[in-house]
């Protein structure tokens, strides 16, 4: 009886480590890709973003112009200072981004913009133009 209780705790606290683990998991790669350049809509619709508001100054994937790598840079910073610097702009020793904060479509598309830029950063979308899968 007693192995029974110490069995279900056990398990009970295996869950719930399991649980909390698993939004670090979705935020690490808030992405799917198959065949290995097909995204998921909201990826999608990050890289169709990104290509109107930022590949004039980041490069066509990321990998930077005029301003910074985004493929490097994503592995150096958190999800909210991504937001913050989208939203409020920085100065940089190459030059200043523009705040985004009055763009409506950059604003209400930031989090697939990350989406798309992980998928780069994380090395699982190599410099091709990807698809939507279907």
């Amino acid at each position: 009886m007693k192995l029974n209780r110490i069995t279900s705790t056990s398990l009970l606290l295996l869950a719930a480590g399991l649980m909390t683990s698993l939004p670090t998991l979705s935020q690490e790669r808030p992405y799917i890709i198959k065949n290995g350049n097909q995204l998921d809509a909201d990826s999608y619709n990050g890289f169709k973003l990104y290509r109107n508001w930022c590949a004039r100054c980041h490069g066509t994937y990321g990998q930077g112009l005029a301003g910074p790598d985004l493929a490097k840079s994503l592995n150096n910073i958190t999800r909210d200072e991504f937001m913050k610097t989208v939203a409020q702009g920085k100065a940089g020793s190459i030059g200043s981004m523009p705040a985004w904060q009055s763009n409506a479509a950059v604003m209400q598309g930031r989090e697939q913009i990350y989406s798309y830029l992980k998928a780069r950063a994380n090395g699982d979308l190599g410099p091709i133009k990807p698809e939507l899968s279907k």
